[in-house]
């Protein structure tokens, strides 16, 4: 059996490596944190990198190597994000060309050269956070080692720092050495840090949607060196999705309660035409699988009124944050 579409025909085959590549892209929103590296799960390393002990090591000691990891998934980003990593760059100061803290929506494994280029140069969908240790006078950097905000909407990104700086600090003595950063993104403003990891050292409004041309992308990490070299290594990583609503699961209605009303609302939103649409999906995923359909209405009416059924999934009888990563949200929140 294959669908007839006129003079071309779609084989199941095809079918299923359409839906396969669908499902494989979907993005979703993310809470992890790698305390090491031992447990790869859910990352992809790509180019030069490599896993180091309890280390990713980006790059070794030797010239010419770029490497980088990403996460597998495609992150939902457009609500804001909250990520902190440790990384360490030997030797601290003197060695070439840095690290890149990126997220982008090229493709999983995108990677360009190394040396200057730090691996991202002529990236498109991307925003780059440069960790950049060496003076590359053809791309017009400081004459410090220095951190740097590229990015380029509807365009290839630059590491040229006249083309694609959005924001820069060059008042580090250097960027080198065992660091902690961290990123954020909320309602509009990306801030980083370093070291001191309340006290932001850059902070600029961007609607980060505009560079990756997607509310989502692969984040993760490229290394390079060039001529000069020296080892760039992630030793630990956090990351948590913003916009973590509140919610209370059931109440469908918005009216702070979860009963009978709810799942009578539910069914008007999903088979009525004209009916109030529900505008928290988290708390209308009554079963807790990452979409709203009907199961949702008969697990909430089997949960209120039939003995031994399984209980609606937290966040439940009080307001909570959603425990399952899913690529749902409340548009309109229940709780304050």
């Amino acid at each position: 059996m294959s669908l007839d579409t006129g003079p071309f025909r779609w084989s199941p085959v095809m079918i299923c490596s359409l839906l396969l590549t669908f499902i494989a892209t979907t993005a979703v929103k993310a809470d992890f944190n790698y305390l090491d590296f031992l447990d790869m799960t859910g990352l992809t390393l790509v180019g030069n990198a490599a896993q180091s002990g309890d280390r990713i090591r980006l790059t070794p000691a030797l010239s010419a190597q770029i490497g980088a990891v990403y996460t597998e998934d495609q992150i939902l980003l457009g609500s804001g994000f909250d990520t902190t990593f440790t990384y360490e760059i030997n030797p601290a100061a003197g060695g070439a060309d840095g690290m890149v803290f990126i997220l982008q929506n090229e493709s999983p494994t995108a990677l360009y050269s190394s040396g200057g280029d730090l691996g991202y140069h002529g990236m498109t969908n991307s925003l780059a956070l440069e960790i950049d240790t060496y003076i590359n006078g053809n791309y017009n950097d400081p004459p410090v080692a220095h951190l740097s905000l590229h990015g380029r909407p509807g365009t290839a990104n630059s590491a040229d720092e006249l083309v694609g700086s959005i924001i820069s600090d060059t008042t580090l003595t250097n960027v080198g050495g065992l660091r902690t950063m961290r990123v954020t993104y909320d309602s509009g403003i990306f801030e980083i840090y370093i070291d001191d990891l309340t006290v932001p050292r850059m902070s600029v409004f961007i609607d980060i949607t505009r560079y990756l041309a997607s509310d989502s992308a692969w984040i993760g990490f490229i290394g390079a060196t060039g001529g000069v070299t020296q080892v760039n290594d992630v030793l630990s990583w956090s990351f948590t999705n913003g916009g973590t609503t509140q919610f209370l699961r059931g109440d469908t209605n918005l009216d702070s309660s979860v009963n009978l009303p709810d799942a009578i609302y539910a069914l008007g939103a999903l088979f009525v035409p004209g009916s109030p649409a529900v505008t928290c999906l988290d708390g209308a995923d009554i079963n807790d699988d990452g979409g709203f359909n009907l199961p949702d209405v008969i697990f909430l009416l089997s949960a209120l009124f039939v003995p031994g059924s399984s209980g609606v999934p937290e966040p439940a009888g009080s307001c909570g944050s959603d425990p399952t990563d899913d690529s749902i949200d409340c548009e309109t929140p229940i709780c304050p």
